[in-house]
């Protein structure tokens, strides 16, 4: 099932603010204990996803279909989703971080195999009219 770029920005802005509020209302919890902290910055990393979802999403519904999200977007959502796991605790923060840096990463990838557009050219082993001796 697809979306539409506006209703993409939406679900990702309800799911952001269901994330960030869900971590405010467990935030104790979530410092109990090293796990859980470290829990704490994966729900930050995943805040990131939906953050830089909604954003890139408002940009090319705003700007046109030829928008692409760039490292200022990316720089801002990473910002953001740190401040809000190291509201919770500091670790939290930081593994938010390391976390959101991989989600990059894997975004990137998904990005790179759905729309790049590479194509493959087959050379022959053998060449035509030229005789090898």
């Amino acid at each position: 099932m697809t979306f539409t770029e506006g209703s993409s920005f939406i679900l990702s802005s309800i799911f952001s603010v269901l994330t960030l509020s869900g971590m405010q209302l467990y935030r104790n919890l979530l410092a109990s204990s090293q796990l859980l902290t470290i829990a704490g910055g994966f729900i930050g990393s995943i805040l990131y996803v939906f953050l830089l979802t909604a954003l890139g999403n408002l940009e090319k519904s705003v700007l046109g279909g030829s928008y692409q999200t760039g490292v200022s977007e990316v720089i801002f959502c990473i910002f953001m989703a740190v401040s809000a796991a190291g509201s919770v605790h500091r670790v939290s923060g930081s593994t938010c971080f390391l976390f959101s840096l991989a989600m990059t990463w894997s975004i990137y990838k998904i990005s790179q195999e759905r729309y790049s557009n590479v194509s493959v050219v087959q050379t022959s082993k053998h060449q035509h009219g030229k005789k090898r001796r």
